[in-house]
């Protein structure tokens, strides 16, 4: 079968008999709801474009001149009187063809449609034809027109005489039935003689129960009476037949059969699944119902009386939507004011046929979901289903769970604070432990030139008093004093030269440490502070046995915060110090600087270090991350770095390394920062 009929929004399953020779379709309310394979082959559709059709556009176009005695069949069938009428209809080439139709209702408590059998008689009018025009020459006989009668009933048919002979009967009949053609032959058989063949071959499923001779009386007591009859028999293939029986005066039988196989499983399917729609609705957890186009109560479930408290005594098939709402309304549940004013409100907005979904809490404290949907077929609205969930419990969670996030944000921004705080405090303790440090370094570089100045004083010292003692002695020469000077020159010299570097040393100190205690924002060339902040740091350099170099143009200038940066190259060289070189002599590392256009510089940090892993590439700049906690890193000194290049100078940061082929840090800044921070640092 092709398309579906639904049953109260449910699909219908395909159910026709895929053998039929006739086109059989479904049709309620005017519409197709199902159709089998012949229709498609009898009329040239496709199942989509004949169940999108009506029975007029199925018709040839002078029968829709006359569409109105198609309604009048319609309506008697519908009032249960099978209908069977000719009719020319219409393939999908625009060509016509004769057909008999009949209209048979299939209908239960809910709902009525009518079977539509289409059957081409296109050859059998030919033959009537044909046979009118030979009448015209020589009359048939009158057994040649009961043949042609015979061969094109709808159907397999028979005619039993008095003597119970089957006298007459079209071939129908013998293939519908499977009939032995050999038992047809020659004189006409007993109808006794067709029981007995068929009861030999198991047929009469109807009388299983029975012996074949109790089997074979019951069937000639039917044929041997003058009333009527109107059974359906079960054949051997699981064929259903519907036999009929009609007395003829003077005795015998007139009978005919209908292959009502797809008839009867239609409404066997139909009933099957009007019995699991109700299953599925009485076991649904949320109320339901569906009104039609009227705002009628057509479906509902159990549920829908329990969420709501109906009475079941006011729920039935028909009720108006509004004789609900006035239950409802009259027990309070839509609040205080004129019922009818309530009732008005709601049956208007109801009217418009519109999807909604909202949360109403009912006088009983019980919260229901309600969600609505108009239904609409072709195009054309239907009715509206509506579904009524209570959600009291789910909203009970809800507010439990809000309460419990509030907590949760609670808890988390108390913990930020104090992680804020702790982070704060270490980073402080950081900048302190960089500055004796840097004490420290700068300590150990004044050493050196104070302590060769200290060495040359004593020196010059002791010379002099050996020249003043020759002086007293009276026995000075001219070369002595010639050799004092030059001695003395020299020293001072020497002096002098280790006391302006100490003095270089103090100024560099001075400034770095004036700087890193603050972050005022000032002028400065990217050439010295860097060469500043490495004079403060050569004796831990050293230590490392590295080599550092400086490529800076001398002519670029910032507008910025020197403190900051400082602390940046700080980081940079003790992050160097202590994860680069590891194992790896002649460590070696290089600070540049080149302009790009005429705002931003790039400054690089460069190492040929061991690089550093793929899988930490990413992680560098977190706080608290580091390969060498508990060997001296803490975890902050590059979170540091990213921070005040990010935020303070306005600018950014980048890595790129490679294991055992160096890293370079990557910054790029403008040359005037965009904060404007002239305050102490915290």
């Amino acid at each position: 079968m092709s398309g579906k009929v639904e049953v109260s929004g449910v699909a219908l399953y395909r159910s026709m008999v895929e053998q039929a020779l006739d086109a059989v379709l479904v049709l309620e309310d005017g519409v197709f709801r199902d159709s089998n394979p012949a229709a498609t082959a009898m009329f040239g559709w496709s199942a989509e474009q004949i169940l999108a059709s009506t029975f007029m556009q199925l018709s040839a176009a002078s029968q829709r001149e006359v569409s109105h005695a198609f309604e009048v069949y319609m309506g008697l069938a519908m009032q249960g009187q099978p209908q069977r009428f000719e009719w020319l209809c219409c393939r999908a080439d625009g060509s016509s063809f004769a057909s008999e139709v009949s209209l048979c209702l299939l209908a239960d408590d809910a709902r009525k449609m009518l079977i539509v059998t289409v059957r081409d008689i296109t050859a059998y009018k030919k033959t009537e034809k044909n046979t009118e025009q030979n009448t015209e020459r020589s009359a048939y006989s009158k057994s040649e027109k009961l043949r042609v009668l015979l061969e094109n009933f709808p159907g397999g048919v028979s005619l039993i005489d008095e003597n119970l002979r089957v006298v007459a009967w079209n071939s129908e009949l013998l293939r519908m039935l499977d009939l032995p053609a050999a038992l047809f032959e020659g004189a006409p058989p007993l109808a006794r003689e067709v029981f007995e063949a068929n009861i030999r071959r198991g047929e009469y499923g109807e009388f299983s129960s029975a012996s074949d001779e109790e089997k074979l009386a019951k069937l000639m007591a039917i044929i041997q009476s003058d009333t009527p009859y109107n059974y359906e028999r079960l054949r051997s293939d699981g064929s259903i037949i519907e036999v009929r029986g009609v007395p003829v005066e003077g005795g015998g039988f007139v009978t005919t059969c209908m292959d009502v196989t797809a008839k009867r499983r239609i409404e066997i399917e139909f009933r099957k699944q009007s019995l699991f729609l109700k299953a599925v609705l009485a076991h649904m957890p949320q109320g339901l119902s569906v009104f039609d186009d009227q705002l009628k109560l057509y479906l509902w479930n159990q549920g829908f009386l329990d969420v709501l408290d109906y009475h079941p005594d006011t729920i039935y098939q028909g009720v108006a939507f509004e004789d609900l709402l006035r239950i409802m309304a009259e027990r309070g549940e839509y609040g205080e004011g004129d019922i009818e004013e309530l009732i008005a409100t709601r049956l208007q907005l109801a009217l418009q046929f519109q999807a909604h979904e909202f949360e109403r809490t009912r006088p009983n404290a019980h919260t229901h979901l309600v969600q609505g949907k108009p239904i609409h077929e072709n195009g054309k609205l239907q009715g509206f289903v509506t579904t009524y969930t209570d959600i009291t419990e789910l909203k009970k969670v809800q507010t439990a769970l809000s309460k419990a996030n509030a907590l949760l944000e609670q808890n988390i921004a108390e913990r930020t604070t104090e992680l804020r705080h702790t982070q704060d405090d270490l980073m402080r303790s950081e900048k302190l432990a960089a500055m004796g440090a840097l004490v420290a370094s700068v300590a150990h570089e004044l050493n050196t030139p104070i302590g060769n100045s200290l060495l040359t004083a004593s020196t010059l010292h002791a010379r002099t008093r050996e020249f003043a003692q020759k002086i007293s002695d009276g026995n000075i020469r001219r070369s002595d004093l010639a050799a004092y000077l030059q001695a003395a020159q020299h020293a001072s010299e020497l002096i002098e030269h280790g006391l302006n570097n100490a003095a270089d040393l103090v100024a560099s100190f001075k400034q770095v440490a004036v700087d890193q205690a603050s972050s005022k924002r000032r002028r400065f060339h990217l050439n010295k502070v860097c060469h500043d902040v490495i004079a403060t740091m050569m004796a831990k350099i050293r230590q490392a046995g590295l080599q550092i170099s400086v490529d800076i143009p001398e002519h670029i200038e910032l507008d910025s915060f020197p403190g900051p940066l400082d602390q940046v190259i700080c980081n940079l060289i003790d992050n160097a110090i202590l994860h680069a070189f590891e194992g790896k002599p002649d460590g070696q590392i290089w600070i540049s600087a080149t302009m790009l256009g005429q705002d931003r510089v790039e400054l690089r940090f460069d190492d040929n270090g061991v690089g550093i892993p793929a899988e930490n590439l990413g992680r560098v700049f977190d706080p608290f991350f580091t390969t060498k906690l508990g060997q001296g890193g803490t975890g902050l000194g590059m979170n540091i770095v990213y921070n005040i290049v990010n935020s303070l100078l306005g600018g950014d940061i980048r890595i790129e390394s490679e294991e055992g082929a160096g890293t370079g840090f990557i910054m790029q800044i403008p040359l005037i920062a965009t904060v404007n921070n002239t305050g102490p640092a915290d």
